[in-house]
């Protein structure tokens, strides 16, 4: 299954490219877009569609009961105007209080949300909304050297944080996505750990970050 986050315009584009990825073999369906609105524009969309389904739901009440039966082929595909879902969901999993992510990654774009949240980007220009992030980068004209996934569990280890890093990297049709397997075993390692918890959704270019604590430090 294929999870969308969100019901809106874009929400509703990442759908259509994931049909089309799965009626290619691309990907294995069925697609679910998530959004609370019972007149938000998937549930005009997308009714009766074969592929793609619709759930009216709470995106976070959706996401912790969702995970507790993911399997191998289920893929969370978030949008980027939203919440960072995935740190309120893991502080719930753990008991743990979101804080303020730490700050000074030095890199070309970071901003502080006001929730605590920081927003960060290895690019210092717009790029397109369906860019895969290739190894040569299309607006360099050069080699992408960077990975940003990568930088953040450096990053994290250097301040002293156990990274839970949740890459959305391309799946298909130019759309990113996280294997749902892969935020569940970050949930086990975390449930160990003795110090702050850094957690990013990243791709090999932007992030969302921020911090948990439980009291250990």
């Amino acid at each position: 299954m294929l999870v969308v986050i969100g019901g809106g315009a874009t929400g509703c584009y990442h759908a259509r490219r994931l049909r089309r990825a799965v009626e290619l073999g691309q990907a294995t369906g069925p697609v679910l877009v998530v959004d609370r609105s019972p007149v938000a524009r998937c549930v005009v969309e997308f009714g009766g569609d074969p592929v793609i389904e619709v759930a009216r739901a709470e995106w976070s009440v959706f996401l912790a009961g969702w995970l507790e039966d993911a399997g191998q082929n289920d893929y969370l595909v978030p949008a980027p105007f939203q919440p960072h879902l995935l740190w309120a969901w893991l502080a719930s999993e753990l008991g743990a209080v979101p804080a303020p992510a730490p700050s000074g990654w030095a890199l070309p774009y970071e901003v502080a949300g006001a929730d605590g949240t920081r927003f960060l980007s290895a690019a210092a220009w717009r790029c397109p909304a369906t860019c895969v992030e290739p190894g040569h980068c299309p607006v360099l004209h050069a080699p992408r050297d960077w990975d940003l996934g990568d930088l953040l569990i450096e990053g994290a280890l250097e301040r002293g944080h156990e990274p839970a890093v949740f890459r959305c990297l391309h799946l298909a049709q130019g759309i990113g996505a996280i294997p749902a397997e892969e935020i569940l075993e970050a949930r086990e390692r975390c449930r160990t750990a003795e110090r702050p918890i850094l957690v990013a959704t990243t791709s090999r270019c932007h992030a969302a970050i921020g911090a948990l604590t439980r009291g250990l430090e």
